[in-house]
């Protein structure tokens, strides 16, 4: 078990917990969560732009592991420079400054894959506490249990695991018999996932909806929150209430190529969590 401190920019551990893209953190205070991803577990404190990773895997120090996960290395500064560039106080450009200003802190996490692929399939037409829920089921049913000094977790189950588990207290509803089946296809080497993350964007987005269970919106989810793809622009009811809104019904996407999803993270955050002029009208007058 090992501490390390890593060093982050435009990072913000609570609003990145608010953000829809991770479902298993655990708050403890402010800026301060639990926080298992595959098969590890960490306790993580912000104080400023530092972070400590409080590594509870006895056996191995991961901190690249976690560097990795939290996008340590990704040019946020670079990327919020380019932002900027299209600051406005008016038009639709007005709304992506408001956005960008209110969810600055948010990244986009490098999860672990099989993981991601599961949860966002869990995620359809769903809620989060409902995911969750499921989710936590999932692991201690099928997950390995591993144990440190003063802890306990479970680890996100194999594709093994998965495929011969008794589902039926997580709460998946028709999602379960996609779910199995894809763990079946991954353990028996028909869905290869060591292909889909070495795939370009459109070919791994085609190859995720392949599969009975995903389609454009999940697809998009999993290459932007473990694959890296930030064009990646998931579009749910948030996202299409605000395009529709702010943009006449399509978003325009090339003009912000190489972060279109981190864009879309802005946008999901600020619709569900900012004031957000035209949703606060809407209620007032609901």
């Amino acid at each position: 078990m090992s501490a390390a401190v890593l060093r982050v920019s435009h990072f913000d551990l609570d609003k990145i917990a608010a953000s829809g893209q991770c479902f298993r953190w655990e708050k403890l205070y402010t800026r301060k969560y639990r926080i298992p991803a595959g098969d590890a577990c960490a306790y993580v404190t912000q104080t400023g732009d530092t972070l400590t990773v409080d590594d509870q895997n006895v056996l191995t120090s991961s901190v690249e592991f976690w560097a990795n996960y939290f996008a340590v290395y990704d040019d946020y500064a670079g990327m919020w420079r380019e932002i900027n560039r299209y600051a406005a106080e008016d038009g639709p450009e007005a709304y992506l400054t408001r956005a960008a200003r209110a969810s600055d802190g948010v990244v986009i996490l490098n999860q672990p894959i099989w993981e991601t692929i599961v949860s966002f399939m869990v995620s359809q037409n769903n809620n989060i506490p409902r995911i969750r829920r499921s989710i936590q089921a999932i692991c201690a049913e099928c997950g390995t249990l591993h144990t440190s000094t003063y802890d306990y977790w479970y680890g996100f189950p194999t594709p093994d695991a998965l495929a011969c588990a008794d589902l039926s207290n997580a709460g998946l509803g028709y999602r379960e018999p996609y779910i199995k089946d894809l763990a079946a296809a991954v353990a028996a080497g028909r869905f290869d996932l060591n292909f889909l993350q070495t795939a370009d964007y459109e070919t791994a987005r085609a190859y995720l909806k392949s599969v009975r269970g995903i389609g454009d919106k999940v697809a998009n989810c999993i290459c932007l929150f473990a694959l890296g793809h930030k064009a990646a622009f998931p579009v749910d009811t948030w996202i299409r209430r605000a395009v529709d809104r702010e943009f006449g019904g399509e978003f325009p996407a090339a003009r912000y190529a190489g972060y279109a999803g981190l864009i879309q993270q802005f946008m999901f955050y600020y619709e569900k969590n900012g004031d957000v002029p035209a949703v606060r009208k809407a209620a007032e007058n609901a």
